[in-house]
């Protein structure tokens, strides 16, 4: 199938960034050298409230064993003391927001037992590629994604906040701004909005096609529809085209992929 003009764009992008990454570790800075001998990459989820039940931190671990090679540790910072094999649990207490999701501005702190660079990744995402390239990124960027309505609009220029990487203690901006005035910050509409306003000078945005929005680019809008006061698809459907480089797919707002029987879906995601 002959590519379109979005997806050669994606991936002119793609092969840019990766002959970036590539000088860099070609001449490596001290502290890229610094990173590269870190033990382990950091994978980072974060779970407050119960929105989402321990089993969608299972299915992430089981999705990122299965997807990466590199050694790594995966950490989730939450209010739930309960242990979860092979995960590190960081304990915090629950601030009471409307929103659970502004706890995700926490991990932002730099007192956080953390070090090193580190890959935040939702808890409502599909792994269905190699983490590795995600893992292994050089220098002091921060990237996120550039966010789904890039689909209608060809310049859109925003943040989604599904997966991210960042060097431990770069962006505590983010968070010490945040916490002067939660209220204030929080008249936006999430997380992502508030990371955007503070950091928007700095992130760099993840290749499109290692990560991909489930309804808006592998499937359609026009398949949608609110059943039982909850947006989901139509019908089924169990032959859908995942781009060859495509590592994530990212299930923002609803459906998420607990309620989506799709084949890809639910080999994937568990």
């Amino acid at each position: 199938m002959e590519e379109t003009k979005a997806e050669r764009k994606a991936r002119k992008q793609q092969r840019r960034f990766e002959k970036e990454q590539a000088t860099l570790r070609k001449f490596p800075t001290p502290q890229n050298i610094k990173e590269i001998n870190t033990k382990a990459a950091t994978i980072l989820c974060v779970r407050f409230g119960n929105k989402y039940p321990i089993s969608y931190v299972e299915k992430l671990r089981n999705m990122i064993k299965r997807h990466t090679t590199v050694p790594y540790k995966l950490v989730c910072l939450t209010d739930d003391p309960t242990p979860i094999d092979g995960v590190e649990l960081i304990g915090q207490k629950n601030a009471g927001y409307a929103k659970g999701w502004w706890h995700k501005v926490h991990m932002f702190d730099s007192r956080l037992p953390l070090s090193g660079r580190i890959l935040y990744v939702d808890l409502d995402i599909v792994i269905c590629g190699s983490l590795d390239k995600l893992l292994q990124i050089e220098g002091k960027i921060f990237m996120g994604i550039r966010d789904f309505n890039r689909r209608f609009h060809r310049e859109w220029k925003y943040l989604n906040s599904s997966v991210m990487s960042w060097m431990h203690g770069s962006q505590e901006h983010i968070y010490t701004q945040f916490k002067k005035d939660p209220s204030l910050a929080m008249r936006m509409h999430g997380d992502q909005d508030w990371t955007w306003k503070c950091a928007k000078d700095k992130i760099k945005f993840w290749p499109e096609l290692w990560i991909q929005s489930y309804k808006w680019e592998i499937r359609d809008r026009s398949e949608l529809q609110v059943i039982n006061g909850v947006r989901q698809f139509k019908e089924q459907k169990d032959s859908v085209i995942i781009p060859q480089d495509c590592s994530i797919i990212v299930f923002h707002g609803d459906p998420n992929p607990a309620i989506v029987k799709d084949k890809f879906v639910v080999d994937n995601w568990k």
